[in-house]
C-alpha cells in the first residue's frame, strides 16, 4: 500500500495554515473585551478558537477528500438545505439574536449562522445550474427561473437580518455569471430588477416604517429590520459632528483607526495592544486593525499578501478547469473569500461604512470559520481532481509516444 500524501496546491495549503496561526494568536491577544463582557477568561476564548480552528481544518480536510463528482451531484440538495436553514430564521423557537439581529438558528445547544453556509450553497448552485442549463438559457424566462430566481430567493431571505450579507451574496453571484460569460442582456436585466426592488423597498420603509418602532415590530415591519441600521451607519460614516447618528459604530471605527495609526511599521508587539480594551469587536469585525496595531504595517501587509496569493492561485487553477462546473465553483468560492476579506479591511481603514463582515479564516467564530475552511477544501478537491486528470493524460500521451516510437524503429542492418 502506497504512503498517503497530501495533493493539491501546496501554496494554498500553506496559506491556510498561516491564516490559522494568525487566527489563534490574534484572537487570544484581542479577546480582553470579550472575556470581560462574558465574565470569563482569555484562556477560555483561546480554547474556543483552538476548537474552531481544529474543526475548520477537519472540515477543510473532509471537503478535500470528497470527490468533485459528489459536489456536482449534491449541489442542488445542499442548496435546498441552506434555503431551509434560512427559512428557520423566521421561526421563533429557532431564532438566535446576534448583535441585535436574528443571524443564527438554535439547534440543540448550538447556534448556527445560516448566512455563512448559504454563501457556499449559492456558489454550488450556480456552478451546477450553469453547467446543466448553459445550452438552454435561450430566453430571459429560462434565465430567470433557473438562475435569477434562486439568487433573489436567497437574498430576500437574508436581507431582513443582514443587508451586507445580502449584497455580498448578490455581488458574488453577479461575478460568477459575468465570469462564466452569461449573456450581458440577462445580467443587466437582473441588475435592473434588483435596483427597482431595492428602491421600492426603501420607499416603503421610509413611508411606512421609518422611526415607528411599533410598526417595525410587526411581521411586515421585520422585513425592514436592518434598514435603519444601514442608514445610521452611512450617516455616521459621512459625518464628523459630535452628535452622531450611530455613536457605537462611530466609536468602533475611530478606535480601529487609532489602533492602525499606533501600529506604525512593525507594531507594538504581540500582547501589547491598548485598543483591545476599548475596541469591543477587536476579535471579529475589527481584527485587521488589531493585527496592524500589534504587528504594524508589515503584519497587515502580510495578511493582504496572503489573500492576494490565494486569489491568484485560484485564478491559475481555473485556467486548468475542463468543465464549467469546476471553473464556476473555484471562481465563486475564491471571490467569496477574497471579497469578504477586502470588505473587512476597507471597513477597518474607514474607506467604507461598517458592514459587520468578519475577516475570513482569521476572525473569532465557529460557523464562519467552518464554512470558509470547507470552501477552501472544495477548491483543493477540484485541484486534486485536475492533478489526477493531468497525470492520467500525461501517462496516456507517454504510452502513445512509445507506441509511435516502436513503430518507427527500422530492422537492424545485418550486412
Amino acid at each position: 500500500m502506497g504512503a498517503f500524501s497530501i495533493k493539491g496546491d501546496k501554496v494554498i495549503w500553506m496559506t491556510v495554515v498561516m491564516f490559522a496561526l494568525f487566527s489563534v494568536v490574534a484572537v487570544f491577544s484581542s479577546s480582553s473585551f470579550l472575556a470581560s463582557s462574558q465574565g470569563t477568561s482569555k484562556l477560555v476564548i483561546f480554547l474556543e478558537q483552538i476548537k474552531s480552528v481544529l474543526l475548520g481544518m477537519c472540515a477543510l480536510f473532509v471537503c478535500y477528500l470528497i470527490p468533485m463528482r459528489w459536489y456536482r451531484n449534491l449541489a442542488f440538495i445542499y442548496f435546498g438545505i441552506c434555503v431551509a436553514m434560512l427559512l428557520m430564521l423566521y421561526i421563533p423557537p429557532f431564532q438566535a439574536r446576534i448583535n441585535g439581529a436574528v443571524r443564527g438558528i438554535k439547534i440543540a445547544s448550538h447556534t448556527i449562522q445560516p448566512f455563512e453556509f448559504a454563501k457556499v450553497g449559492m456558489v454550488l448552485y450556480l456552478a451546477r445550474a450553469i453547467e446543466k442549463w448553459e445550452d438552454s438559457l435561450d430566453t430571459y424566462k429560462d434565465f430567470f427561473l433557473k438562475i435569477a430566481l434562486p439568487i433573489f430567493a436567497v437574498c430576500g431571505l437574508i436581507v431582513s437580518n443582514s443587508v451586507s450579507s445580502t449584497l455580498l451574496v448578490g455581488g458574488i453571484s453577479m461575478l460568477v455569471l459575468i465570469f462564466m460569460e452569461i449573456r450581458w442582456k440577462y445580467i443587466f436585466a437582473m441588475m435592473g430588477v434588483i435596483l427597482v426592488a431595492a428602491g421600492l423597498m426603501y420607499v416603503v420603509y421610509t413611508a411606512a416604517f421609518k422611526g415607528n418602532k411599533e410598526r417595525l415590530e410587526t411581521p411586515a415591519g421585520k422585513i425592514f429590520n436592518r434598514f435603519g441600521t444601514v442608514e445610521n451607519r452611512f450617516a455616521s460614516f459621512k459625518t464628523d459632528e459630535k452628535e452622531e447618528v450611530d455613536r457605537e459604530s462611530k466609536r468602533q471605527s475611530e478606535n480601529a483607526m487609532i489602533a492602525i495609526s499606533e501600529g506604525g511599521l512593525f507594531g507594538k508587539g504581540p500582547g501589547n495592544s491598548t485598543q483591545r480594551y476599548s475596541l469591543s469587536m477587536a476579535f471579529s469585525d475589527f481584527i485587521f486593525a488589531f493585527i496592524v496595531e500589534e504587528y504594524g504595517l508589515a503584519g497587515g501587509s502580510l495578511i493582504i499578501a496572503l489573500y492576494i496569493v490565494l486569489l491568484f492561485r485560484c485564478i491559475r487553477l481555473t485556467t486548468r478547469c475542463r468543465t464549467s462546473f469546476s471553473s464556476a465553483l473555484v471562481t465563486g468560492l475564491a471571490y467569496m473569500i477574497i471579497i469578504q476579506a477586502f470588505i473587512h479591511i476597507l471597513v477597518n481603514v474607514r474607506l467604507i461604512p461598517i458592514t459587520g463582515q468578519t475577516l475570513p479564516l482569521i476572525s473569532h467564530g465557529g460557523t464562519a470559520y467552518l464554512a470558509m475552511s470547507g470552501a477552501v477544501g472544495i477548491i483543493l478537491s477540484v485541484n486534486k481532481q485536475l492533478d489526477k486528470q493531468d497525470m492520467m493524460e500525461a501517462a496516456r500521451l507517454n504510452v502513445e509516444n512509445q507506441q509511435i516510437g516502436n513503430n518507427e524503429i527500422k530492422p537492424e542492418d545485418n550486412n
